[in-house]
């Protein structure tokens, strides 16, 4: 039986660190201009719940 190596703390929260800094990019855009920051900051916010619900659709997919 093979053991999986611990990864580096990093490694773990790279990508919900990312997502945590694309939504408050998104909010600050969202409450600070007009026009093309309200796009910029609705494709940033919608992006969390996007791959959020891409995992969950993959996760039931899975287990059925």
């Amino acid at each position: 039986m093979s053991r999986l190596r611990p990864q580096p703390t990093r490694t773990i929260l790279a990508l919900p660190l990312l997502l945590a800094a694309l939504a408050l990019a998104g909010l600050v855009l969202g409450l600070t201009g007009d026009g093309w920051r309200d796009v910029v900051s609705v494709v940033l916010l919608a992006l969390p719940c996007l791959l959020f619900l891409n995992h969950w659709r993959c996760r039931t997919r899975r287990a059925s």
